[in-house]
């Protein structure tokens, strides 16, 4: 299946840490002189093990302050998304608290390692202090606590599969939050004001997670609809004929003003240079100044940004963070209803999604939009159930205190159509629905989600820790 472009291999600085003494000692010719050999392998085995993941900047094994100094001035240099701090002995923790003054809004990760899985034994000296890295960890805790610096955390031995897999998704996360900074939201032309839950603090949002928010108006969107050239709406009309089979209720004029409002999105998401659009696609002005809302999926729209749809920047956000973590597209949503019996939620939401999402082009309907057919006969959208697989479910929302995620795992069922209607997605969740609506309900949240076809699970948490979000699992 394809994927969209991933622009989220993160960069890491890595400062491998140790005392100088342990280098010292291993000078001599005695008992530790296999140490710093020992040591200068690990440290290969540290950076091959996080290379296939991960663009790593690796300055060696520091024991001087002057060579964590130069080791930041690197990092600076790289650009790096994140630091992990990994004690290869113990070390000073003098070492660490220099590169983090230097570093104060960089995310960092400790990595609490040891070369070995299983002990040696009987344990010589040499190889206890080759393993005594968890002391210069721990001794550094306190310390970074004091400061107020927080941080990621990761456990065992290069050789150990979890250990890689914390660091990797906290790297990853890192990646994204510096993406989120940057990124833009479109909201065309307003918030809805039928759903205050779904209101946002635009500072708040700009302060706590990154993204800036730029508001369009409708004649603004209606205009570039109207500069579509007529042979771009028609190739576009074309394609989509012969790839989608289509309902004899679909009308040649609704499939071709359809076509033309949905090439217009992707066209203001270009101009505009916007990361993700929130469009207030129920509102009365949309509908009286454009005559229908954009419904057709239009590849290069997905490829540049996210839509959500009610105007909703809390989707919009969760919708970003689905895609940029997974590579994978993801779906606006909200529960439309549940089936006791099999613990599954079904899902969706009229609008534009991405049509990735079907199973297959044989699985997508060409119709009227079926919520305004009576009102908009000349209009159309693009029916479907989403594809079977694993799925996370996102909701961000502007909580009382801080913006909150809340998260929970499912598996989407495939099959034929169950709605003869919206776009949809049907999921057996792994929590009991009694327990996740409570548990939903009772945080307060949006009636919205953002689902995505992978274990997205690991990311979010270590976004929310290193963005300081609230975050509750069901």
């Amino acid at each position: 299946m394809d994927t969209y472009p991933q622009d989220n291999r993160p960069k890491a600085g890595l400062l491998l840490l140790s005392a100088e003494w342990f280098i010292q000692v291993g000078a001599h010719q005695g008992r530790f002189s296999d140490l710093p050999r020992n040591l200068d392998q690990d440290a290969a085995q540290i950076e091959a093990s996080l290379a296939s993941a991960m663009d790593v900047v690796n300055p060696g094994i520091l024991t001087a302050r002057q060579q964590v100094t130069e080791a930041v001035a690197r990092f600076k240099q790289e650009d790096v998304d994140l630091v992990i701090v990994c004690h290869v002995t113990w070390a000073e923790d003098r070492l660490i608290l220099e590169a983090v003054q230097q570093l104060p809004s960089v995310p960092l990760l400790l990595w609490c390692y040891a070369p070995f899985s299983r002990l040696p034994d009987p344990l010589s000296m040499s190889a206890m202090f080759r393993a005594s890295g968890a002391v210069g960890t721990l001794q550094a805790s306190g310390p970074l606590k004091r400061l107020g610096r927080s941080f990621g955390y990761a456990f065992g031995s290069y050789a150990n599969p979890s250990a890689i897999q914390q660091i990797v998704a906290y790297a990853q996360a890192a990646r994204v939050a510096r993406r989120l900074r940057r990124a833009v939201i479109g909201v065309l032309p307003y918030r809805c004001d039928q759903m205050t839950g779904t209101y946002v603090d635009e500072f708040r949002l700009k302060h706590e997670i990154g993204p800036e928010l730029k508001y369009i108006s409708t004649h603004d969107y209606g205009d570039i609809c109207n500069q579509i050239a007529g042979e771009e709406v028609a190739a576009f009309v074309t394609g989509l004929r012969r790839t989608y089979p289509a309902s004899p209720e679909l009308t040649a004029a609704g499939l071709e003003r359809g076509a033309r409002v949905s090439l217009g999105l992707a066209e203001l998401a270009k101009r505009y240079h916007l990361d993700a659009i929130a469009i207030e696609d129920i509102g009365e002005e949309m509908h009286r100044v454009i005559g229908l809302r954009p419904c057709l999926s239009v590849p290069a729209l997905f490829e540049r940004a996210v839509v959500s749809m009610e105007a909703e920047v809390g989707g919009a956000v969760a919708l970003m963070m689905q895609k940029m973590l997974s590579g994978q597209p993801p779906m606006y949503t909200e529960i439309f209803t549940f089936d006791e019996s099999e613990n599954c939620i079904l899902a969706g939401h009229a609008g534009i999604h991405d049509i990735r999402l079907a199973e297959s082009p044989a699985d997508v309907l060409l119709e009227p939009d079926g919520e305004y057919v009576e009102t908009e006969p000349d209009s159309a959208w693009m029916r479907f159930r989403a594809r079977g697989g694993q799925v996370t479910l996102l909701s961000v929302f502007c909580d009382v205190d801080r913006f909150k995620l809340v998260i929970a795992r499912g598996e989407a069922l495939g099959g034929k159509p169950m709605l003869l209607g919206s776009p949809h997605i049907y999921v057996h969740l792994q929590t009991p629905l009694a327990e996740f609506f409570e548990k939903s309900l009772r945080t307060g949240m949006t009636q919205h989600w953002a689902v995505v076809h992978a274990d997205t699970v690991p990311g979010l948490l270590a976004l929310a820790d290193i963005l300081g979000l609230e975050k509750v699992v069901i």
